[in-house]
This record gives C-alpha cells, sequence and structure tokens, in this order.
C-alpha cells in the first residue's frame, strides 16, 4: 500500500531517479523498519515538494498536505472514480473495480488458445492489490481460485536487485535478465548463497522457508553483495527466479494431474523463465500472451465482464491472435510527410519497392527500418515497427549499437524466423508450444548458432524468436522469404524501431524524425522505400 503514493500519486515508476529510491529507503523505510520511528512527515514533504510539479489527471486535492491520505482505498476509490466521470462524462454508477490479479489470469487464460478444463493459471509480479501472486485452476471453462499471497517476493527481490545495481527500477530488470548467462560459475555462486534454500512450494504458494525471510529486503541484499561482482549478483537472482517459478510450476502441476499451463505477471516477462518452463515434463502445452504485464490488466478486466456480465463460455471469448492492433496511417500522407521533413535531402525516393528490392538491400548488409500496416500492440516490435538486419552479420551488431540504437553491449537482439524453418534453428522440445510473440525464449542449433548470430544472445546462445507465420503478417513474411531466397537464411535480426530512451515510432513522422537522425540506411514506409545516400 505505501509504493501507492510514489507509484500513483507522485508518478514515481516514471520520474523517481536512483537517488529518488536510496533517499526513500534511507529516510523513511530504514527507521520505520529497523528503530520503529515512523516519519510520515517526510512522506509528506516529499508530496509537496513533488505533486505541484506535474500534471495530474487525478484531482488530488482531498490528500491535501498529508501523504498518508493516499493509503485511505476508499479516498483513493473515490478521486479515481471523480476523474473517471470528469473525463469520460458517465454515472459512477457505471464503473466496476476489477482485481488486479484476477485481470492477469483471465488475460492469461482467455488471451491464449488453450482452453483445456484443469489448466493451471499462475500470476507472479511486483505487486497489484496488496497481491503479489496467484494460482486459479479452470474448472467448466472458467478461472478458479486456488491461492493468492502478499508475500511472495521473487519479483519485489528482482525489482530490488535492479536497483541496487545502478539501473531503473520497474524497468531495466530486463537488463538485469540479459547480463545474468555472462557470469562465471565462481560470481553467481559467490551471490547465490544469499538466495539458497530461501524459497520452497507451500500450498499452492511459493513461500519462504521458515527463518529465511529478510527484515527488509533492501537492506538485507545491500549488506549480502557488497564486495560481489555485478554479473554475479545478475546470475545469482535470474537463477532464484527460474528454480524458484520451476518448483512452484512443477508441484502444483502434479498437485492437480494438470497438463496446461498459462502465465501472466511482471515475471512473466522473463522469456529465459519461460524457457525453462516450456521445457518442463510435466507440460504438454504452455502459452505466454504477449505483453503480460500491467499494459494488459484492460484486456483482462474486458474478458472478466464479458465472461461475468454476458455470462460467456470460455469458447466464445476469443484468444489474442492478432497483434497488429494498433494506429494505421492513410499512405496518400505519405508524399506531404517527406517534403514536410525535407528528408529527400538526404535519400532517394523509391516508389512502389518490391519484398525482393528490400531484401536485396538486407543482404548487402544494409540496416533497415520498418513503418509499414497497423502498429504492435504491447512490449515487442513485431515486424511493422521494426528495425531490421542481416542475421549472419556482427557488423550489423555494431552498428546499431554504437549508431543506431546505443543500447548497453550486453544485451542481445532477437530473431524473426519463418514458421517452417523453425525446428532447423532452435530446440522445440515440445512442439505444442507456439512461439509468435517473442514471450518464450529458447535455445538454438547448431544450425542456429551459425546463421544467426547477431540475433541471439553471445554469451548462452538462447533466442527470443518471433515465430512467423505467413498469415500472421504475409508482406512481412514474404520480405523475409525473399532474404532466404538470396541468402539461405530463412530469418532476420528484429528490434524495436526507436532510438535509445524513446517510445517506439508510431506515424510516418516519427519514423521519418528517426531515420534523419539515426545512421539507419533504409527506411520502408507503406509502397514507399527512402534509401540513404
Amino acid at each position: 500500500e505505501h509504493m501507492h503514493v510514489f507509484s500513483v500519486g507522485l508518478k514515481a515508476l516514471a520520474n523517481f531517479d536512483f537517488e529518488d529510491w536510496f533517499s526513500i529507503q534511507n529516510n523513511y523505510w530504514k527507521p520505520k523498519i529497523f528503530e520503529g520511528i515512523d516519519r510520515p512527515e517526510f512522506l509528506s514533504q516529499l508530496w509537496v515538494e513533488r505533486y505541484d510539479a506535474e500534471e495530474h489527471f487525478y484531482d488530488f486535492s482531498p490528500v491535501g498536505k498529508n501523504a498518508e491520505r493516499l493509503f485511505d482505498k476508499t479516498l483513493s476509490h473515490s478521486i479515481r472514480l471523480d476523474g473517471l466521470k470528469r473525463h469520460l462524462n458517465i454515472s459512477v454508477d457505471t464503473v466496476r473495480f476489477y482485481d488486479h490479479h484476477s485481470c492477469h489470469a483471465y488475460y492469461a487464460y482467455y488471451g491464449s488458445h488453450i482452453r483445456a478444463d484443469n489448466t493451471i493459471i499462475y500470476t507472479l509480479d511486483g505487486g497489484g492489490d496488496s497481491v503479489t501472486s496467484t494460482v486459479f485452476q479452470v474448472q467448466d471453462g472458467r478461472p478458479n481460485e486456488l491461492a493468492r499471497s502478499n508475500k511472495v517476493d521473487v519479483a519485489r527481490i528482482y525489482r530490488e536487485v535492479t536497483q541496487l545495481m545502478g539501473m531503473k527500477l520497474g524497468e531495466h530488470e530486463f537488463k538485469v535478465m540479459g547480463l545474468a548467462p555472462y557470469a562465471t560459475d565462481r560470481e553467481m555462486t559467490k551471490s547465490w548463497k544469499f538466495f539458497d534454500g530461501m524459497f520452497e512450494t507451500r500450498q499452492n504458494m511459493i513461500s519462504y522457508v521458515e527463518g529465511r525471510q529478510p527484515k527488509d529486503l533492501h537492506f538485507a541484499m545491500h549488506d549480502a553483495f557488497k564486495g560481489h561482482r555485478f554479473d554475479g549478483i545478475a546470475a545469482a537472482v535470474q537463477r532464484m527466479c527460474e528454480t524458484t517459478v520451476l518448483d512452484w510450476v512443477n508441484t502444483v502441476q502434479a498437485k492437480y494431474k494438470s497438463k496446461n499451463a498459462v502465465f501472466a505477471g511482471g515475471v512473466a516477462m522473463n522469456v529465459k523463465l519461460n524457457m525453462l518452463i516450456s521445457e518442463l515434463e510435466v507440460l504438454e502445452d504452455f502459452y505466454v500472451c504477449p505483453s503480460p504485464t500491467d499494459d494488459t490488466l484492460c484486456v483482462g478486466a474486458c474478458y472478466m465482464a464479458e465472461s461475468r456480465i454476458s455470462n460467456e463460455a470460455s469458447e466464445n471469448l476469443y484468444p489474442v491472435d492478432d497483434p497488429y492492433m494498433g494506429p494505421a496511417y492513410d499512405p496518400k500522407s505519405l508524399p506531404t510527410d517527406i517534403v514536410s521533413t525535407r528528408v529527400a535531402e538526404v535519400a532517394d525516393v523509391v516508389e512502389d519497392s518490391s519484398p525482393e528490392f528490400i531484401a536485396q538491400l538486407l543482404a548487402s548488409g544494409k540496416v533497415i527500418s520498418r513503418c509499414v500496416g497497423r502498429m504492435e500492440f504491447g512490449q515487442r516490435a513485431l515486424g511493422n515497427r521494426s528495425i531490421l538486419a542481416d542475421p549472419r552479420s556482427d557488423a550489423a551488431v555494431q552498428r546499431i549499437n554504437k549508431q543506431i540504437k546505443y543500447r548497453d553491449f550486453w544485451m542481445p537482439f532477437a530473431p524473426v524466423m519463418l514458421a517452417e524453418r523453425a525446428e532447423e534453428y532452435i530446440y522445440t522440445k515440445n512442439k505444442r508450444i507456439q512461439r509468435p510473440y517473442m514471450m518464450i525464449g529458447a535455445k538454438t542449433t547448431e544450425q542456429g548458432s551459425l546463421e544467426f548470430p547477431a540475433a541471439i544472445h553471445a554469451a548462452d546462445k538462447t533466442a527470443r524468436p518471433q515465430v512467423l507465420e505467413r498469415s500472421h503478417n504475409p508482406d512481412y513474411y514474404d520480405l523475409i522469404k525473399c532474404f532466404e531466397s538470396i541468402t539461405g537464411t530463412g530469418g532476420l535480426l528484429n528490434t524495436s524501431f526507436n532510438l535509445h530512451g524513446e517510445p517506439i515510432v508510431c506515424s510516418p513522422k516519427d519514423a521519418i524524425s528517426t531515420f534523419k537522425r539515426s545512421a539507419l540506411d533504409v527506411l520502408v514506409l507503406d509502397g514507399i522505400t527512402l534509401v540513404r545516400r
């Protein structure tokens, strides 16, 4: 509940920096937890300093100067209802509140292709509505809750490690995951001692082993990891996440004799964990919907409303099987955009360019950006707002990192591959498990490592693949097919079309602006291609 002041009232996840979080830990939590001294004036002073500096959708004036009033759930609800009433001009009587983790669970199940009874639904994150984890079992086509807890600290630990390593809490956990495979066994083992034997599965839920719960996660790890190397810490927290969740899934699946599972919440974005879950012998099918984080709570709420209000059976609640749900643009506007941005001063304008023409540019080593059709929904670039390159070329990685994306050197790119070639490139131990949206990692085969060195993890040779059927995106598929006919490789390096720290491009003007401010060679738009001179 205390995070509510920071995350809602002060927009902390967006606005707080490293020093802000450490100030809160040292000036509010440390005296409260270790000395029994409550300092509400610290929160109120922070509230007074920061509140007036922000524009707010909600009217927080009832809070006054007492930030602790935000802990009052009744007041919080009334502030939200008032905001909805003003914004949408609706009666508050029409508004329903749905539980955070139930929304995760409903999205995980109804958003997937799995409809079997006795499917187990797992949710796990850093917290929402005073809960960090739930387990549901599908009975008669509907999710039935088995357990919930606010004491599962897997995501909270990962979040704290991210912060302790000097990265952005709530955003850069993926960088810790990417760093983990570079650690030596010696460094990982050194940091692993803190986590070893910390968790077990009890009554369907991840639980602390008796006597192993730290008094405070932040300060316990701050002390435990003094003098430890960054890569060892990253590897240890990733191992903690993997071993804990794998034991949880194995135990619950066996207990209920279930062969199917789905997963949502922030931890479900951990593609390396998902890869290991997909390999469990106890599972016949496993699925993670696109962007299973808080992005899709709204979708889960829609599934909950539809199933409860309309009493819809599960077969009539359709899965999320098309990620291209974002804005499109009118190609007729492109000539005007090209003139207004003066991009023709630096690039040749090629009209009616064919997929063969673009594939030839890729094969010759050009780095291509693509802004075509409807934008992807969620946290993965899936071709329509992507930067593409030859996956065989390490030179492409160096160029994208140094001249275009400015990414951390240890972070891998990802491959898109033709579905009919996937078994040549990645190990598909369980062939029923689908990987259409870069949500489940995979180990690469020897051929995959040889043909996709630029698009896989350099340390452990794993991939975060988009396995592409033509029905998913025909134009994108045809481009890759043309690249295959030239090179023999049935896939490309794919990363999001944006500069470091900027959002993914949406409109042609966004795309042209990014193209002009970077070293991208080519920009593919609907029917027009810009080739840098």
